[in-house]
């Protein structure tokens, strides 16, 4: 089976092309073709490694025919200008896989990556969670969960709606109260770098938010984010901090609500009060190692690869069915 996946935007880090690289993982018996709207960078390239990856501007029935696709799969593809509904010479199934709000392109199944998105759309599309993969790092050790120390980190794209001013003083707050906190950025704007390290009391580590920044939720006890001015339509980060048993605490709004059990596999936060208060209950480590075994064995079972390749056979076994 040939599968063609079309994302908007060529860069791994961030947009949908991390969704279409471990949807190609979860699908090993499949031949891939991977098209950009827009030319992929050379990190998206490497790591696109064993499918065809093509940067393909301008998008139609007939560019996605001559593929020869099976399955075409569209990440948050508007508009075709020229769409032939009902063509012989379109592909045997065209998906679109909803990841945000928007005019799409119509397809013969429409999915979404959270039920919450699902909500908000009038097709009323299936669910169909992101796989995410386990971040690898050999040199993490189950017992780093134990130490009196908390390392708390945040990992999104270095944008400017992802990294708020007010972030300064809500970290100030908080590492006024937890001492014992170790406070760790990937994609931390530059000029809010200084900021957030006073703020820290200098108690802060800056990484760069390249492909491989992952790995660092292998070593986090917590993942804290908080920007209650965007709503997520699905974590993908905290999926993945959940699979490495790294603990969230997080807005309670969006995709979130449906991804974390409050108290059990993570925190669903309204109030900057109750961010505090889940900082303090993970900062027992045996409270926190039983968070994470549970926030672990919860996305393992809806966000891991194995768990996508059996929705997704799913939804095209309902199609194909009378």
């Amino acid at each position: 089976m040939k599968l063609l996946q079309i994302c908007n935007v060529g860069n791994i880090c961030g947009g949908t092309a991390a969704c279409a690289w471990t949807i190609q993982r979860a699908l090993p018996g499949w031949s891939h073709q991977v098209w950009f709207r827009s030319r992929p960078t050379s990190e998206t390239a490497a790591a696109f490694s064993g499918a065809t990856i093509c940067h393909v501007p301008q998008i139609n029935t007939r560019v996605i025919h001559e593929s020869g696709a099976d399955v075409a799969l569209l990440h948050n593809i508007g508009p075709f200008p020229d769409e032939i509904n009902g063509s012989p010479e379109f592909p045997s199934l065209v998906i679109q896989y909803h990841h945000s709000q928007g005019v799409r392109q119509t397809a013969d199944l429409h999915v979404a990556c959270s039920q919450w998105l699902g909500n908000q759309l009038s097709l009323r599309p299936a669910v169909l969670y992101q796989p995410v993969p386990v971040p690898l790092d050999g040199s993490f050790s189950p017992r780093d969960r134990f130490t009196d120390e908390l390392i708390i980190g945040r990992l999104c794209t270095p944008t400017a709606r992802k990294w708020p001013a007010e972030l300064v003083l809500f970290y100030r707050n908080l590492a006024r109260r937890h001492r014992n906190v170790q406070w760790e950025f990937v994609g931390a704007p530059q000029p809010m770098q200084p900021q957030l390290a006073d703020a820290c009391e200098g108690r802060v580590r800056f990484h760069e938010p390249d492909w491989q920044a992952r790995q660092h939720l292998r070593r986090w006890h917590v993942l804290l984010y908080s920007q209650p001015h965007f709503t997520e339509t699905f974590g993908r980060t905290v999926a993945e901090a959940m699979r490495a048993g790294c603990v969230p605490i997080v807005d309670s709004q969006g995709g979130f609500v449906e991804q974390i059990e409050t108290g059990e596999t993570g925190f669903l936060c309204s109030t900057r009060e109750e961010f505090h208060l889940a900082v303090s209950e993970l900062s027992n480590p045996a409270t926190r190692w039983r968070h994470s075994l549970a926030a672990k064995a919860r996305a393992d079972s809806l966000f891991s690869l194995r768990a996508f390749a059996e929705r997704f056979y799913a939804q095209i076994s309902s199609f194909a069915t009378p």
